[in-house]
């Protein structure tokens, strides 16, 4: 770590999986049953929270299962003033499996929001796609801090199906199907004892 607060490190991992059942990565890989032991190395980065415009940045790339994985996230965020910042994550996981020749990129997309009035209210929203599951989920959260320990929630979430058909109805334009939607009113308060 740095005196500025930024930093990183390096470090190799070891896993052993004991894979029970088969199952599928991204709709494209197959993981068969059995034992796997496989290693990686993870190198990340990580600029001072305090600057106005940062870029954290995660790389690995190792053996996966009876594959290869190799994975980069970044993570840019622009901090425009004490009220408002705005980020962004993008991660790409690309698995190899030559044995099987069987392969699938992995794209995850985040944007988000996060904004504060003052010290009692505040908000965050973030919009995520995910390749594996072709789908758009939507996320705002919006707090009010009623006392210290006290607080109240207003959660919107939802999930959109990008998988879709062309309309016929709208003249052929794609439009994405909702598959959960919820709204969530919370209230939390910390007792003392």
């Amino acid at each position: 770590e740095t005196k500025a607060g930024g930093g990183g490190w390096i470090e190799p991992k070891w896993f052993h999986e004991d894979v029970l059942t088969p199952f599928t990565i991204g709709g494209k890989v197959n993981i068969p049953g059995g034992r796997y032991d496989f290693a990686d190395l993870q190198i990340a980065h990580f600029m001072p929270s305090g600057r106005k415009l940062r870029a954290d940045v995660d790389f690995r790339t190792g053996t996966y299962f009876d594959g290869r994985r190799t994975q980069v996230i970044v993570t840019p965020t622009w901090n425009v003033n004490k009220h408002l910042e705005f980020g962004g994550d993008y991660q790409l996981s690309a698995l190899r499996f030559p044995v099987r020749d069987e392969s699938v990129n992995i794209h995850l997309l985040r944007l988000r929001v996060r904004t504060a009035l003052d010290a009692k209210a505040s908000g965050n929203a973030f919009v995520q796609y995910n390749s594996t599951t072709e789908r758009f989920d939507v996320n705002l959260r919006l707090r009010y801090n009623v006392s210290e320990g006290t607080d109240l929630w207003l959660v919107y979430n939802e999930g959109l199906d990008t998988e879709r058909e062309l309309d016929p109805l709208l003249q052929n334009r794609w439009t994405p199907r909702s598959v959960s939607r919820a709204v969530i009113l919370k209230y939390s308060h910390t007792f003392t004892f």
